[in-house]
């Protein structure tokens, strides 16, 4: 009887403690520099999940190491729901390429945020009018026709790497960034590259460029209706589909039920403030505030199995995803 009384008064303490979650500010940390669409989503979304806390919100960069430093950062601090990561994908392939001993697992998953759709594009004078053109030229000429992406381990990368997973080899080359990427295809150093919907827009509407596919499995994007979804022309490509590179909200592993229950409850009733709609709707983001919980986890796990391999079979990735545990997809 005197245990059970004392349980429930352990139970009765803990209960009136993380009733008062939080008493004081959160820490928002963004393992990227400022002006990338993490920054600029955890930027936006800030102040309404602060009106929703009843706190202080800090939004902290931690950039480096393709987020390995921020997502160290706030595992070295206290699971107590003070400090928030918002993630991007790295963390899936952070042990393959030996930047961080951390992964996807080491976190709780509060809530998936937005994605920026990729699409396939090409110069504006090209001579592959679609989709469907693009991928015969691959064919007849395997290994020839130029895509260039921003570095290895990517997007664009992965992308690239899954064309050739389903049979189709392109010729790859880096060019250190998004925007060099971007504009080695505009000036016809290469054929073809992958962009994000909010970077391409206005190229598309100059006719500097021509979208040939959303990166979707039967998606279409509001923003280019009527351009298909890449398994359109390639529905091989179905099996990795939806591959999507969003961010998402992380706690600590450890972080009690309590603490996150009031940052996800939190959270929700941010995404669904009018000005958030209109800050993802106007830049064209896809909103997957739906995936909640051990889902974000669950989704990152699937992701890490297709992405690390890719990247270990391509000889990008130092360290073999087996040496984790991770299953080839």
């Amino acid at each position: 009887m005197k245990k059970v009384l004392l349980f429930i008064l352990f139970l009765a303490i803990a209960a009136s403690v993380w009733a008062a979650f939080p008493t004081r500010a959160v820490t928002l940390v963004i393992p990227w520099a400022a002006g990338g669409i993490t920054d600029r989503v955890g930027r936006a979304f800030a102040p309404y999940f602060e009106q929703h806390l009843g706190v202080p919100v800090i939004v902290l960069n931690q950039a480096g190491a393709s987020g390995a430093i921020g997502t160290d950062f706030v595992f070295s601090k206290p699971a107590d729901g003070y400090t928030v990561l918002l993630s991007a994908e790295t963390p899936g392939v952070f042990r393959v390429m030996d930047s961080s001993k951390l992964s996807f697992n080491d976190f709780e998953g509060l809530m998936m945020m937005v994605e920026d759709t990729k699409v396939v594009v090409v110069p504006g004078n090209s001579p592959y009018k679609t989709m469907d053109d693009l991928v015969a030229a691959i064919k007849a000429n395997p290994g020839k026709i130029k895509m260039s992406y921003s570095g290895p381990g990517a997007s664009g990368h992965i992308q690239g790497l899954l064309l050739e997973e389903v049979g189709l080899k392109v010729s790859m080359t880096p060019f250190g960034g998004g925007s060099p990427a971007m504009l080695a295809t505009i000036s016809g150093q290469v054929d073809f590259t992958f962009g994000n919907i909010g970077t391409v827009l206005d190229y598309l509407k100059t006719g500097d460029l021509r979208a040939l596919a959303v990166y979707t499995k039967d998606e279409r994007s509001a923003a280019i209706p009527d351009v298909p979804p890449i398994v359109d022309a390639i529905p091989e490509m179905s099996r990795y589909l939806p591959l999507t590179f969003p961010n998402c909200l992380l706690v600590k592993k450890g972080t009690p039920l309590e603490a996150q229950h009031v940052l996800l409850s939190a959270a929700e009733k941010a995404v669904a403030e009018a000005g958030w709609i209109e800050f993802t709707e106007s830049s064209f983001y896809n909103r997957m505030h739906d995936v909640k919980g051990q889902e974000v986890i669950d989704y990152w796990n699937r992701w890490t199995s297709i992405v690390t391999w890719l990247l270990y079979d391509a000889g990008v990735a130092p360290k073999s995803p087996a040496s984790f545990g991770i299953e080839r997809f």
